[in-house]
């Protein structure tokens, strides 16, 4: 069943000192680019969020949004290094005194160095990275969940589309049956008219016959037919297909081109703009699954 790349999912996760939230949000892509953001500077593990994420996502841009909320009982798990701060403050005066500075230092100088604050312990942690991945789990369960529901309604309309295009390549074929040996008679008529005795009949036959079977249109009804049924065969396979759907709807239009430059039926050039308006909605929704 087709999945959607687009989504939100909320996770959360509760610990002794803090409460870790995870928000997921994910945007249409040609491949899994995932973007992190934390309210914390001490996260180490970036990087195996990261690889969860497009491991369990495969496709789409997904916004990673971790919150880190202390717990106000159980105090700060970034505390500041008083003496850290006074020897920060003491190395900026130097450097301005040094360097010719006139500007005085602002709170934004020191606040933008993290060894001012007194790291949280190993065990503090690993802690919060036992509840982050707790909550990314939460998190991706409801964004895939989000994802499988706009999946299966795009898979109908998807479906319902497909069908209405086997539909017309089936009337074009009716319409076509006799379009071969109508132009053989209609072209041999006017060549006859044109070049009475001036060419052996038998080689006009021939000539004729070229030209009229490539204004057949057979082969691609065929090959239409046969893209329509990987189509509907990908859109049930339980795997990112997306771009293997965009390859056929391409290969659908290229054929549906072919029949409207081979065709001077009206009614089958009729058809031919309904179908391409089918296979070129299509497309446009196949670029939002994954």
């Amino acid at each position: 069943m087709l999945q959607s790349m687009t989504g939100f999912g909320r996770g959360e996760a509760m610990g002794e000192k803090c409460v870790v939230s995870v928000e997921l949000r994910s945007v249409n892509n040609r491949y899994c680019d995932v973007i992190m953001r934390n309210n914390k500077g001490y996260m180490a593990w970036d990087e195996e969020i990261k690889k969860q994420i497009q491991k369990r996502l495969k496709r789409g841009k997904i916004f990673c949004n971790l919150h880190i909320e202390e717990s106000k009982s159980n105090g700060d798990l970034s505390k500041l290094d008083s003496e850290a701060v006074k020897n920060y403050a003491t190395l900026l005066g130097e450097i301005k005194k040094h360097a010719g500075i006139e500007e005085p230092i602002k709170l934004s100088h020191l606040l933008g160095n993290n060894n001012i604050f007194v790291q949280p312990s190993k065990d503090d942690i690993e802690e919060l990275k036992k509840l982050a991945f707790e909550a990314l789990e939460v998190a991706i369960t409801e964004l895939t969940g989000m994802r499988n529901g706009e999946g299966e309604k795009l898979s109908s309309d998807i479906v319902e589309r497909v069908s209405d295009v086997q539909k017309r390549v089936d009337e074009i074929g009716q319409l076509s049956e006799n379009n071969s040996s109508k132009q053989f008679e209609k072209l041999k008529q006017r060549v006859d008219e044109l070049l009475r005795e001036r060419i052996e009949p038998g080689k006009l036959d021939y000539e004729l016959a070229v030209l009229s079977d490539k204004l057949d249109i057979t082969e691609e009804c065929v090959r239409l037919k046969s893209h329509i049924k990987q189509f509907l065969t990908y859109i049930e396979i339980d795997e990112p297909v997306g771009k293997r759907l965009d390859f056929l709807l391409q290969e659908m239009n290229r054929e549906s081109n072919t029949i409207a430059s081979k065709s001077n039926e009206n009614g089958i050039a009729h058809i031919v703009v309904e179908m391409k308006n089918q296979i070129e909605s299509m497309r446009e929704q196949v670029q939002n699954v994954i």
